[in-house]
């Protein structure tokens, strides 16, 4: 009788929930790189490389495309004036060269276009202080 009481209580036993919390010290931002035209300050949105899942070669390059080669496949993507394309510091489509190493992410929406684009320095293709500021 004691083992079918022990039993039933481990099966009511409510099972603890976990509840995540997300810090305020920088902002998601759908759109990083436009030096804060959408509100959001460029020194808090996400850049250097927070959420660059995927990576690659450039095998393409023409005025609206990039076609890259990854590990699953190659791919053209389409660059529109929402995508973040940072080679050596801020960048157009037209900087980007055939062999250029990539790390990248796609718009959450439409998996084949680009959000972030990094190639080059990555030190450089993070977010600049403005001028008279320190970063911190």
């Amino acid at each position: 009788m004691l083992a079918a009481t022990v039993s039933a209580q481990a099966a009511t036993t409510p099972t603890p929930t976990t509840t995540a919390t997300t810090g305020t010290s920088a902002t998601a931002d759908a759109h990083p790189g436009d030096n804060g035209a959408d509100g959001v300050p460029e020194a808090q949105e996400h850049h250097g490389g927070h959420g660059l899942d995927k990576s690659g070669t450039i095998t393409a390059v023409t005025a609206s495309s990039v076609t890259i080669k990854t590990t699953a496949g190659t791919t053209t993507y389409t660059v529109n004036a929402a995508s973040d394309v940072d080679k050596n510091g801020e960048a157009t489509i037209s900087s980007l060269a055939v062999g250029d190493a990539v790390t990248f992410s796609v718009d959450s929406t439409t998996p084949t276009v680009i959000d972030k684009l990094h190639t080059g320095n990555e030190a450089q293709n993070m977010p600049q202080a403005p001028t008279g500021t320190t970063a911190g």
